[in-house]
């Protein structure tokens, strides 16, 4: 996070703002270190994990379908 004082010319909103807008242009020049905060606001880590309630569905599913084959191979 950026230090501020009480004397800062700009709030922290519009040097978020200008950040966000500044560094896609000089990271197109090359890797620059990022602020974490303002990375995750600008996208930089999305999130695609399975939710609690698909990874349960899945593990339903797959349960099913085990079933469904060992009740085949043995009929």
């Amino acid at each position: 996070m950026r230090e501020t004082d009480e004397s800062s010319a700009i709030g922290e909103t519009v040097w978020r703002r200008l950040a966000s807008a500044t560094i896609p242009g000089l990271a197109a020049q090359g890797p620059i270190a990022v602020d974490p905060d303002l990375a995750d606001e600008m996208g930089a880590f999305e999130e695609t994990a399975l939710s609690e309630e698909d990874a349960l569905d899945s593990l339903m599913d797959e349960i099913a379908l085990s079933s469904e084959a060992e009740g085949g191979a043995h009929g």
